[in-house]
Protein backbone atom coordinates (compact mmCIF):
# COMPACT_ATOMS: atom_id res chain seq x y z
CA UNK A 1 0.00 0.00 0.00
CA UNK A 2 2.83 2.37 0.76
CA UNK A 3 4.21 1.79 -2.72
CA UNK A 4 0.94 2.94 -4.32
CA UNK A 5 1.02 6.18 -2.35
CA UNK A 6 4.61 6.87 -3.43
CA UNK A 7 3.78 6.28 -7.10
CA UNK A 8 0.74 8.55 -6.79
CA UNK A 9 2.84 11.38 -5.30
CA UNK A 10 5.48 10.94 -8.00
CA UNK A 11 2.81 11.10 -10.72
CA UNK A 12 1.36 14.30 -9.27
CA UNK A 13 4.80 15.88 -9.09
CA UNK A 14 5.55 14.93 -12.71
CA UNK A 15 2.18 16.32 -13.80
CA UNK A 16 2.93 19.61 -12.07
CA UNK A 17 6.39 19.77 -13.67
CA UNK A 18 4.89 19.14 -17.11
CA UNK A 19 2.20 21.76 -16.59
CA UNK A 20 4.74 24.30 -15.34
CA UNK A 21 6.99 23.61 -18.33
CA UNK A 22 4.10 24.07 -20.79
CA UNK A 23 3.05 27.34 -19.17
CA UNK A 24 6.62 28.63 -19.17
CA UNK A 25 7.04 27.72 -22.85
CA UNK A 26 3.77 29.50 -23.71
CA UNK A 27 4.90 32.64 -21.87
CA UNK A 28 8.28 32.66 -23.61
CA UNK A 29 6.73 32.15 -27.07
CA UNK A 30 4.11 34.83 -26.42
CA UNK A 31 6.78 37.27 -25.28
CA UNK A 32 8.89 36.57 -28.35
CA UNK A 33 5.88 37.10 -30.61
CA UNK A 34 5.18 40.48 -28.96
CA UNK A 35 8.81 41.56 -29.28
CA UNK A 36 9.37 40.42 -32.86
CA UNK A 37 6.17 41.53 -34.61
CA UNK A 38 6.67 44.36 -37.05
CA UNK A 39 4.66 47.50 -37.33
CA UNK A 40 3.25 48.06 -40.78
CA UNK A 41 4.08 50.83 -43.24
CA UNK A 42 1.20 50.64 -45.70
CA UNK A 43 -2.51 49.88 -45.82
CA UNK A 44 -3.31 47.87 -48.95
CA UNK A 45 -6.88 47.78 -50.26
CA UNK A 46 -7.80 44.81 -52.45
CA UNK A 47 -11.05 44.27 -54.34
CA UNK A 48 -11.74 40.90 -55.96
CA UNK A 49 -8.15 39.89 -55.15
CA UNK A 50 -6.57 42.86 -56.96
CA UNK A 51 -4.78 45.73 -55.26
CA UNK A 52 -6.73 48.94 -55.89
CA UNK A 53 -5.08 51.33 -53.44
CA UNK A 54 -2.10 51.67 -51.10
CA UNK A 55 -1.89 54.31 -48.39
CA UNK A 56 0.91 55.09 -45.92
CA UNK A 57 -0.05 54.11 -42.40
CA UNK A 58 1.74 57.22 -41.15
CA UNK A 59 -0.72 59.65 -42.77
CA UNK A 60 -4.18 60.19 -41.28
CA UNK A 61 -6.94 59.98 -43.85
CA UNK A 62 -10.48 58.77 -44.51
CA UNK A 63 -11.34 57.02 -47.76
CA UNK A 64 -14.75 55.90 -49.01
CA UNK A 65 -14.26 52.66 -50.93
CA UNK A 66 -16.99 51.95 -53.46
CA UNK A 67 -17.53 48.33 -54.53
CA UNK A 68 -20.08 46.60 -56.70
CA UNK A 69 -21.94 45.52 -53.58
CA UNK A 70 -21.80 48.77 -51.62
CA UNK A 71 -19.30 50.90 -49.74
CA UNK A 72 -16.82 50.75 -46.87
CA UNK A 73 -15.37 53.74 -45.02
CA UNK A 74 -11.65 53.21 -44.34
CA UNK A 75 -10.02 55.34 -41.65
CA UNK A 76 -6.26 55.58 -41.10
CA UNK A 77 -5.52 57.35 -37.84
CA UNK A 78 -2.60 57.33 -35.42
CA UNK A 79 -0.79 54.51 -37.23
CA UNK A 80 -3.86 52.24 -37.21
CA UNK A 81 -6.45 51.39 -39.85
CA UNK A 82 -10.08 50.39 -39.40
CA UNK A 83 -13.39 50.36 -41.19
CA UNK A 84 -15.66 52.91 -39.55
CA UNK A 85 -18.78 52.13 -41.59
CA UNK A 86 -20.11 49.83 -44.29
CA UNK A 87 -23.45 48.91 -45.79
CA UNK A 88 -22.95 45.14 -45.71
CA UNK A 89 -25.56 43.10 -43.80
CA UNK A 90 -23.55 41.82 -40.81
CA UNK A 91 -20.87 44.54 -40.38
CA UNK A 92 -18.23 42.01 -39.32
CA UNK A 93 -15.64 44.12 -41.12
CA UNK A 94 -16.50 47.12 -38.93
CA UNK A 95 -16.52 44.98 -35.79
CA UNK A 96 -13.01 43.64 -36.55
CA UNK A 97 -11.51 46.77 -35.04
CA UNK A 98 -8.15 48.44 -35.57
CA UNK A 99 -5.12 46.87 -37.22
CA UNK A 100 -1.52 48.12 -37.32
CA UNK A 101 0.91 45.20 -37.58
CA UNK A 102 2.21 43.60 -40.78
CA UNK A 103 0.05 40.60 -41.66
CA UNK A 104 -3.14 41.83 -40.00
CA UNK A 105 -6.21 42.25 -42.18
CA UNK A 106 -9.87 43.20 -42.27
CA UNK A 107 -12.12 41.38 -44.73
CA UNK A 108 -15.59 42.27 -45.97
CA UNK A 109 -16.84 39.18 -47.78
CA UNK A 110 -20.10 40.66 -49.14
CA UNK A 111 -18.11 43.41 -50.86
CA UNK A 112 -15.17 41.15 -51.81
CA UNK A 113 -12.89 43.64 -50.07
CA UNK A 114 -9.71 43.08 -48.06
CA UNK A 115 -7.75 45.71 -46.16
CA UNK A 116 -4.37 44.54 -44.95
CA UNK A 117 -1.23 45.93 -43.39
CA UNK A 118 2.06 45.32 -45.16
CA UNK A 119 5.64 46.29 -44.67
CA UNK A 120 8.02 46.45 -41.85
CA UNK A 121 11.51 47.78 -42.26
CA UNK A 122 11.81 46.31 -45.76
CA UNK A 123 8.31 47.14 -46.98
CA UNK A 124 7.50 43.44 -47.32
CA UNK A 125 4.74 41.65 -45.49
CA UNK A 126 6.31 39.24 -43.00
CA UNK A 127 3.56 36.66 -43.49
CA UNK A 128 2.90 36.58 -47.23
CA UNK A 129 6.00 38.24 -48.60
CA UNK A 130 3.92 40.85 -50.43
Amino acid sequence: MRMDKTNNNRTRRNDLLLLTGCLLAALVLGGLWLLLRQGGRFVVVEQNGRETARYPLSENRTERIETEGGYNLLVIEGGEAFLRAADCPNLLCVKTGKIRYAGQSIVCLPHKLAVRIVGGASGLDAVTGG
